[in-house]
C-alpha cells in the first residue's frame, strides 16, 4: 500500500526515509554523470579509443541533460512524480548495465546517450518532490538532504568508482551503479506516496527572465566557470598519471580529497553569503582562488603539493555554484522555477562544452592542455565577477548547496 503525502503536524520517520530514497537517487544520477572522469585511461585503453574520445561520454551526457530538461519537464507535466522516479531509476539501471557490458565504443556511447536523455528530467523534479514529502516547516531541510546526494556522489561515488575500476576494471564501476539504481526501484514504490503533478511549465514564463540582467550575468559567469572547470576536471586522471607520475591506484584517493574539499567549499560559500549578504564578494574571491589553483597545478611537480593544490581547487570551485544559484534566485520569486531551469540548462551544457574543449585539448596538446584551458577560463571568470554590480538579494533567498 502506498504512503500518503504528509498532512499531520509533523514529518514522520517514514517520510524522512522517503526523502533519503530520493537522495540515493540523486547520488546515483550524479555519480553516473561523473563516473567516466576517474576511469578515462582504463575506458580508452579497453575500448581502443583516445582519452578525448572516451571523455565525450561526459560531453554527450551534459548536452542531452541540458537541452532536454525543459521540454521533458513540460511533456511530463501531468505524470505522477513517483511514477517518473520509477521510470528514471529503470532507465539508469538499464543504461549503467549496458555501459558496463559494452563490447565496443559505439555501445558505450549509446548507453551514455540513453541515460543522458532522462538525466535532465531528474533535476527538474527532484526539488519539488523533496518539499512535498515532508511537513512544510521541514521543506528546507528535506531539500538539503536530497541535494546532499550531489556532494556525496563527488566525495564517495566517483572516487569509489575509480578505486573499483583500478582493482577490478572500469566496467564494475558502472555495474555497481546499475545495482544501486535497481535497489531504488522497490524503495521508491514502497516508501514514496503518489505525487500527482501540480502544474505545468509554460514557455511564457521564460520571456521576462530573458531580459533580466541579473540572470544573464549569472548564466554567463556560470558558463565560463563550468566550462573551464570541466575542461580541466574531466581529464584530471590522465594529467595526474602521465604528467605528474601519480599511480592509477592513487587517482581515487586524490579525487576523494577533491570531493571532500568540495563539501567544505559548499558550506563555506553558503556561510559567508549568509553572514555578509555579498554574492559578488564570494564570486570574486573564489574565482581568484580557482584561477590561482589551476595555474599552480601547471607548474607544480611535487606530488604532495599537487594534492594540496587539488584540495584548494575543490574548495574554490564548489563554492561558486552556491553563489551562482543564489544569484539566480535573486531574479525574483515569481520566476524562481523557470529561472532555475534556465540555469540548469546552461550548467549542464557548459559541463558538456568543457569536456569537449578538454577532449580537443588533450588530443592535440597533451594532458596539460585541459588544465591550461581551465586556468584561462577561470581568469576570464575573475574579470567578469569583478565587473559585476552588487546585487540585492531577496530576503527569502537562502544559499543552497549545488554540484
Amino acid at each position: 500500500m502506498a504512503a500518503s503525502v504528509p498532512t499531520g503536524t509533523s514529518t514522520t520517520r517514514r517520510d524522512w526515509l522517503s526523502v533519503l530514497v530520493v537522495a540515493v537517487g540523486v547520488f546515483t544520477v550524479t555519480a553516473t554523470e561523473m563516473m567516466p572522469i576517474g576511469l578515462l585511461p582504463d575506458i580508452a585503453a579497453d575500448l581502443g579509443v583516445s582519452e578525448g574520445a572516451a571523455g565525450l561520454g561526459v560531453t554527450l551526457f551534459g548536452v542531452l541533460a541540458g537541452f532536454l530538461a525543459p521540454p521533458a519537464t513540460m511533456l511530463s507535466g501531468r505524470v505522477d512524480r513517483r511514477t517518473l522516479l520509477l521510470v528514471i531509476s529503470t532507465v539508469f539501471t538499464v543504461g549503467n548495465a549496458a555501459c558496463g557490458l559494452s563490447p565496443n565504443y559505439l555501445m558505450y556511447m549509446v548507453s551514455r546517450f540513453g541515460t543522458g536523455v532522462i538525466h535532465g528530467l531528474m533535476w527538474s523534479i527532484v526539488a519539488s518532490i523533496a518539499i512535498r514529502l515532508v511537513h512544510e516547516r521541514d521543506s528546507v531541510r528535506a531539500t538539503s538532504v536530497v541535494f546532499s546526494g550531489i556532494s556525496l556522489a563527488l566525495v564517495l561515488g566517483v572516487p569509489f568508482g575509480s578505486v573499483l575500476g583500478a582493482v577490478f576494471g572500469w566496467r564494475w564501476a558502472f555495474l555497481a551503479l546499475a545495482v544501486l539504481s535497481a535497489a531504488c526501484l522497490p524503495l521508491v514504490r514502497l516508501l514514496l506516496p503518489r505525487l500527482p503533478a501540480t502544474g505545468q511549465l509554460s514557455p511564457a514564463q521564460f520571456r521576462p527572465l530573458l531580459r533580466s540582467k541579473t540572470l544573464l550575468t549569472a548564466c554567463t559567469l556560470t558558463a565560463i566557470i563550468v566550462i573551464g572547470n570541466y575542461a580541466a576536471y574531466t581529464y584530471i586522471a590522465p594529467f595526474l598519471n602521465t604528467e605528474r607520475g601519480v599511480d592509477l591506484t592513487l587517482i581515487g584517493p586524490f579525487l576523494l580529497a577533491y570531493g571532500i574539499a568540495g563539501v567544505v567549499g559548499n558550506f563555506l560559500s553558503g556561510a559567508v553569503i549568509t553572514r555578509t549578504g555579498s554574492v559578488r564578494g564570494v564570486l570574486v574571491v573564489f574565482t581568484v582562488v580557482l584561477a590561482l589553483a589551476l595555474t599552480c597545478l601547471l607548474v607544480t611537480n611535487w606530488i604532495p603539493l599537487v594534492a594540496v593544490v587539488l584540495i584548494v581547487w575543490g574548495v574554490a570551485y564548489s563554492g561558486l555554484p552556491v553563489a551562482l544559484q543564489t544569484l539566480v534566485l535573486a531574479t525574483g520569486p515569481d520566476g524562481g522555477e523557470a529561472a532555475t531551469s534556465l540555469y540548469v540548462l546552461v550548467f549542464n551544457c557548459s559541463i558538456a562544452a568543457g569536456a569537449l574543449f578538454g577532449a580537443l585539448g588533450i588530443d592535440t596538446g597533451g594532458a596539460s592542455t585541459p588544465i591550461l584551458l581551465g586556468a584561462v577560463f577561470s581568469t576570464l571568470a575573475v574579470a567578469v565577477a569583478m565587473s559585476m554590480k552588487t546585487v540585492a538579494l531577496n530576503p527569502a533567498t537562502e544559499p543552497v548547496a549545488h554540484r
